[in-house]
């Protein structure tokens, strides 16, 4: 399965989601804020990047964006998730549609797990 980075600074979902992804088999390691964020990607090298949108201090497009500069992460796929922010708001702050999607919170497993393999598949 794969490496997943979640980056959320709801301590209680990444909780969820951390049992839920590990169920399924994949590898789970977590940030609750945006610069731990990118020192824990550095790293633990994710294959996959679950990213919220709106986090205190800095907006997931922003933390998008340093991402993609980071040569260890620039082409690593990126699932942002939000229950604010829409698809079209996130297209319009990112540049990167074939290494990136969007599932509206909250998300049912089955769904996550459904995006999490397309990602992984269209990555290799």
């Amino acid at each position: 399965m794969a490496r997943i980075l979640i980056v959320d600074d709801d301590t209680d979902l990444v909780q969820i989601l951390t049992k839920a992804l590990e169920s399924h088999g994949h590898e789970i390691a977590s940030a609750n804020e945006p610069k731990s964020g990118l020192e824990k990607a550095r790293q633990y090298k994710p294959e996959l990047i679950i990213l919220d949108y709106h986090m205190p201090g800095e907006t997931g497009a922003h933390l998008f964006e340093s991402f993609r500069r980071n040569s260890a992460t620039a082409k690593t796929p990126i699932l942002f998730m939000s229950g604010e922010a829409t698809q079209e708001q996130i297209v319009e702050e990112t540049a990167d549609f074939a290494h990136t999607r969007f599932l509206a919170k909250p998300a049912h497993i089955a769904d996550l797990e459904r995006v999490i393999k397309e990602m992984m598949a269209a990555s290799k």
